[in-house]
């Protein structure tokens, strides 16, 4: 370890600058000598570190006297010097407050909020430090949860243009007094480590169209003085303490079909009886004439989850027309599909390369939504099984197999990991099984079921390495082998990272 990596501490309680992820140096004062050892480091403490990975949130890895350091904003191979801010046994958090030695892949976030909102963890460097970044994310977790540190792992695959490729925005709805003028209404995401809404209008990874029905929406609802729950000056004040909340409109959804043109706008509540109705779906319809449905969703819970149970269709198509390849989908509100359809594409060819289907095999597609990937398969396979646990999902993805003529597709609602064990009884025993679980990964019993049943492939699609080298390790010790691991930026410019991998039985 070099003297660098060692360390050096710096007493300064003084704050940084305003800019979260500096470009430059800046002046740092006098360093006094080390502490022996990083149990002496204290929170105020300046030190300096040598970042050697890019962290799963997208923060920069270094260590100091052997304890790891996490420092937002950090980049692979820099040496920067950071404020402690937080001493745990196991680990340092550290604000970056000045870049000693600077990386190739730094450049200036684009975003004016970059930082703040916490959308994304990535402007700052350069699409080619993303890619190679998302890739050592996945081979240290195979590293550190599956003990393979000599895993070949192909290349990120990644996008020709990283902006504007998201086709969906749930944003949170606040009304606000602006001084000398009447209340505006802002949409956004909550600023990192508080429920203050930071705005992102014009956000530069939503697609233009999301962002311009998002402004529709937020003028229509301020014009017609929509009630609000948060903000609302005729109830609860976003910066008066316990002042109460009003029942009202405290999240806007748009949903933009890349291939359609529609857009599908859900309004999030607390009730299904918000007033003006009529007056809104007709200010709607005339801002927003691509817009083919609008809905109401009532989540009366206090909870970090956006829908609740009931939709309520106002006006038009109660789902929208989208398209992928050669297959034809309608998605309900709630319904889950792909937020990059671009990517996606790619996401599900690699799935079918994986899989290796010859016709004659019979598929399970766990987790399988509105049945994309199941659907994307069934050509090529002889029978498949969707398994979902939300029931509109289930009802689109048997109209998607209907309309797109998949009759050897079939779907059926319920836990993975209920379904699988069932069927494994009656004799039902599958060649090929993918799974696209939540980011907590596959449930234990789900995985103790594919042990018994032991399918000749297991393909599993992730959107967290963690678990998904967590899960592979159960797999592996339990006789099967990787074949192929394939990271995919469905997310540029966040630190989240998609990967398919392939396991085939011993």
């Amino acid at each position: 370890m070099g003297k660098t990596q060692s360390g050096r501490v710096q007493r300064d309680p003084a704050a940084a600058g305003k800019n979260p992820y500096p470009n430059g140096n800046a002046a740092a004062g006098k360093l006094t000598a080390a502490p022996a050892d990083a149990e002496q480091v204290k929170v105020g403490d300046r030190i300096v570190v040598t970042i050697k990975r890019i962290g799963i949130n997208g923060e920069g890895v270094g260590y100091f006297r052997r304890k790891a350091v996490f420092v937002d904003g950090a980049i692979t191979n820099e040496v920067v010097k950071a404020e402690v801010l937080e001493t745990q046994a196991k680990f340092i958090k550290a604000k970056l407050i000045e870049i000693e030695k600077k990386s190739k892949h730094r450049v200036e976030p684009p975003c004016p909020v970059y930082g703040i909102c916490g959308g994304c963890q990535l402007q700052h460097i350069s699409y080619e430090g993303q890619l190679i970044a998302k890739l050592e994310i996945v081979r240290e977790a195979f590293s550190r949860y599956a003990n393979l540190s000599d895993l070949k792992i192909k290349p990120t695959l990644g996008m020709d243009r990283p902006w504007d490729y998201r086709n969906k925005a749930q944003l949170q709805v606040e009304r606000r007094d602006v001084k000398g003028a009447k209340s505006e209404v802002i949409a956004g995401l909550y600023e990192i480590g508080s429920h203050e809404i930071v705005d992102i209008s014009g956000c530069p990874i939503q697609h233009p169209q999301v962002n311009r029905a998002i402004d529709r929406v937020k003028a229509v609802l301020g014009d017609l003085n929509i009630p609000l729950s948060k903000g609302d000056s005729r109830g609860g004040r976003g910066d008066i303490k316990d002042s109460g909340t009003r029942k009202g409109v405290r999240t806007i959804v748009v949903r933009n079909g890349f291939q359609s043109g529609e857009i599908q706008v859900t309004l999030v509540t607390e009730t299904a009886d918000l007033p003006r109705q009529e007056d809104l779906i007709e200010r709607l319809r005339l801002e927003l004439p691509e817009m083919s449905g609008l809905s109401v969703n009532v989540n009366p819970f206090k909870t970090p989850l956006v829908f609740g149970e009931r939709t309520i269709g106002l006006w038009g198509n109660e789902a929208m027309n989208e398209s992928l390849g050669d297959l034809n989908f309608t998605l309900s509100p709630r319904a889950f599909f792909q937020l990059n359809p671009e990517q996606t594409i790619k996401l599900y060819e690699t799935v079918k390369a994986g899989a290796a289907l010859t016709g004659k095999e019979t598929v399970v597609d766990a987790y399988c939504g509105t049945g994309t990937i199941g659907l994307w398969l069934a050509p090529y396979a002889a029978e498949v099984r969707g398994i979902e646990v939300i029931p509109e999902a289930v009802e689109d993805a048997r109209r998607n197999a209907e309309r797109n003529g998949r009759d050897n597709a079939d779907f059926f609602e319920g836990e993975a990991e209920d379904l699988l064990p069932r069927w494994a009884k009656e004799g039902y025993s599958p060649d090929v099984i993918v799974a696209d679980p939540p980011r907590v990964g596959l449930d234990r019993k789900f995985l103790e079921t594919v042990l018994r049943t032991k399918p000749q492939k297991f393909v599993y699609v992730s959107c967290n390495p963690s678990t998904l080298a967590k899960d592979c390790k159960v797999l592996l010790d339990g006789g099967y082998e990787i074949q192929s691991v394939q990271p995919l930026d469905m997310f540029p410019q966040t630190s989240q990272v998609e990967c398919v991998t392939v396991l085939v039985k011993k």
